[in-house]
């Protein structure tokens, strides 16, 4: 066989190879969501990222600016829209309230059913269980109630925030992906991140009935 007969033969073959290769189906990656104010939480959150990009996932967290910002929009929209536009929901409340983004993140990843997990320090459900007596009259919100700011929190709102994520306001039985895990230390956050993320491929098999049955 010469030469030039040769040349086109090996090119075929590699074609053939690029043609096989394209065929094989990618495998899918979810984008998890993690909503939280950032000051003083730094080391926390950077673990937290790490550990689920570990797993698979594809990270959507402000402070290492991975929120999509589109063109014309303000910040808060821009978070918002990340919230419908991630697979899954991580919100995290810290005793900081911040510019209450955070709280407006929460509040949309509910409004729109987004499939979600809380994590809340115990510093806030502490306070909650202290405070509730001053902060309702009866199942109503004590408008009048003021918090002063602290070095453990900041403002009352974070636990407004946390009464949100676990749906204080309607009966137990109608609650549902109100789940808000207490945490103290970073290390208490690795078993539940391990628990819930570890397993992407059934995490992809339940987010598709979700769906479904949404429809």
């Amino acid at each position: 066989m010469s030469k030039k007969a040769a040349i086109p033969i090996k090119k075929k073959a590699v074609a053939k190879k690029a043609i096989a290769k394209k065929a094989v189906p990618q495998k899918k990656q979810l984008t998890i969501m993690v909503s939280s104010t950032v000051y003083g939480a730094q080391s926390d959150l950077r673990q937290i990222s790490s550990i689920l990009r570990g797993y698979g996932y594809k990270v959507v967290m402000s402070m290492e600016g991975t929120v999509y910002v589109p063109i014309g929009i303000s910040n808060e929209d821009a978070c918002k829209q990340a919230v419908v536009d991630c697979d899954l929901f991580l919100g995290i409340i810290f005793p900081r309230y911040g510019s209450g983004i955070t709280h407006k993140e929460f509040a949309q990843a509910l409004a729109i059913d987004k499939p979600r997990w809380f994590i809340s320090h115990q510093y806030v459900t502490f306070a909650r269980d202290v405070l509730k007596q001053y902060m309702f009259r009866g199942k109503r919100r004590n408008r009048k109630f003021k918090f002063r700011k602290t070095d453990v929190m900041d403002k009352v709102d974070v636990i407004h925030m946390y009464n949100d994520a676990i749906q204080n306001h309607i009966a137990s039985s109608m609650r549902k992906s109100h789940w808000a895990q207490p945490f103290f230390n970073t290390s208490d956050i690795f078993p539940f991140l391990d628990e819930q993320f570890s397993n992407m491929e059934k995490r992809i098999q339940e987010l598709e009935e979700f769906k479904k049955k949404k429809k």
